[in-house]
């Protein structure tokens, strides 16, 4: 009895804390979820389509083109890059670009890949690394930039804006007339990231569909309203020339922090801090006049924003994301620290508090395992020895757990209206069970990530990148 005491006693204590912690996380999310809500109804249409853009999409082809550099990092790509590139260097909407494509010395099926686009398009060129690979994403990309600083030497060209995109991406044909209209009046523009979806029942692989929905649809658009500030998803991003400038002069040449698992990540802060202006382009394409052939085909999107597929597999979307939450929770939280203003320092808290959240959600999940247990040890032996109530009526948990759970209804509804804002009613049916599935890879992910970070501060190594496989998708051949 002392045992189970004891037992039962640790459990009411991880149950009020967890429960604390959930409602303090759970008013941090309904403050950006009411922010979101009074701005909307107080700016009908603004949440639509971003106001630097015109209201027709042929107004974008009144503007000079610039010169532009598209950047792609390739390592172990031999799947899926010629066909990316190719898609892309086929339906831009654009003839003033350059595709760099960054490979390594020791990956000769990449390079081979590559090849056959570059001697297809004469405005796509291979950059082959100093350093055998894997190295970091930052690390091709600044070879990319030098070899961009080389290239534009040689032939007397200067290009404006560059933007960088990875080796699964189905690019918009719009895209880059886009950026062009944008830069240089902003230093760095983001598309919303939209995955691709995968036949039912694919939840793993589409939960990202969900989380991506809300993310882009919602937390950085007030993110960019509350602090100015637009972290880059590391794809579907550009920048202007100035400030790729500025970045590699503040770091002795190199643009991009090659010590980061999340350099994209991290850019966005350092522009910010250098005053820069950013934005996350909403912006559904519609045509006054004739469109274009591509508009409306089936595999581009009605809003300009990035498509790929994301991983399907249980270990591979936990490796995803613990890289994610290596770079974006402790290693920002090293090289960034508390910095900004006071609105700016919330959002990186919001960032940040997966270091208290996804413990607490674990801890949720096996208090609910173990109350199940007890009401079935009491239903199956009403007789025997009975736990104590952990949520007494009429108490302040019971208060908070009330709470809690209307926080939690309000989570499911944002989720509910926002992935269908994008995928549809169905899709937003099947986000609920999907909503525990990501929680559950959140929490795996979060602690081998806690994991990788600890055992790098003990022994001095840099964490190691992990490589994701990557698909892309099947398209009509001709498009």
């Amino acid at each position: 009895m002392d045992v189970l005491a004891a037992y039962w006693l640790l459990i009411s204590l991880m149950l009020q804390l967890g429960v604390l912690v959930m409602f303090i996380s759970s008013l941090d999310d309904c403050v950006v979820d009411l922010g979101y809500w009074i701005w909307r109804l107080r700016h009908p249409g603004r949440w639509q389509r971003s106001e630097a853009m015109p209201e027709f999409a042929d107004d974008l082809y009144q503007d000079e083109q610039q010169p532009i550099a598209l950047m792609i990092p390739a390592w172990q790509e031999a799947a899926v890059i010629a066909r990316m590139a190719d898609y892309a260097a086929r339906n831009f909407d654009y003839d003033n670009y350059h595709i760099f494509i960054g490979t390594y010395p020791n990956d000769p099926a990449t390079q081979a890949e590559v090849d056959k686009v570059v001697q297809r398009y004469p405005n796509v060129h291979k950059v082959v690394t100093s350093q055998p690979g894997p190295t970091t994403k930052a690390d091709c990309l600044n070879h990319i930039v030098a070899f961009i600083l080389q290239m534009e030497a040689r032939e007397q060209i200067h290009f404006s804006c560059a933007c960088y995109h990875d080796a699964e991406d189905v690019i918009h044909p719009l895209e880059l007339r886009a950026f062009n209209h944008l830069i240089p009046r902003y230093d760095l523009v983001q598309l919303p990231v939209l995955p691709l979806l995968r036949p039912f029942p694919h939840w793993l692989g589409n939960h990202y569909a969900d989380e991506f929905a809300e993310f882009h649809g919602k937390d950085v658009l007030m993110r960019q309203r509350m602090s100015g500030q637009v972290p880059s998803a590391g794809v579907g991003t550009a920048f202007s020339r100035k400030a790729l400038n500025q970045l590699s002069e503040l770091q002795a040449g190199r643009v991009f922090d090659t010590q980061s698992l999340t350099e994209d990540y991290e850019i966005g802060f350092r522009l910010h801090a250098m005053g820069k202006r950013a934005l996350l382009l909403h912006y559904p394409v519609r045509f006054r006049d004739r469109p274009p052939a591509w508009f409306g085909r089936p595999d581009v999107h009605a809003q300009i924003c990035v498509q790929e597929f994301f991983p399907d597999q249980a270990w591979a979307t936990v490796r995803q994301k613990s890289r994610w939450m290596v770079g974006i929770v402790f290693q920002a939280w090293r090289n960034l620290g508390w910095q900004g203003s006071w609105r700016l320092r919330y959002w990186l808290m919001r960032d940040r508090k997966g270091v208290l959240a996804f413990p607490t959600l674990l801890a949720a999940y096996l208090i609910v395992i173990h109350m199940l247990l007890a009401w079935a040890q009491r239903s199956l032996y009403p007789e025997g020895w009975r736990f104590p109530d952990l949520i007494p009526q009429s108490s302040w948990l019971w208060s908070l757990v009330a709470m809690n759970f209307l926080f939690m209804c309000n989570r499911i509804l944002q989720r509910l209206i926002f992935t269908a804002r994008y995928y549809g009613w169905g899709q937003a049916l099947q986000s609920l069970p999907r909503m525990v599935l990501g929680n559950l890879i959140n929490i795996a992910a979060f602690f081998r990530a806690l994991t990788q970070s600890g055992r790098s501060w003990r022994n001095g190594r840099a964490v190691r990148w992990d490589k994701t496989e990557h698909q892309f998708p099947d398209l009509p051949s001709g498009q």
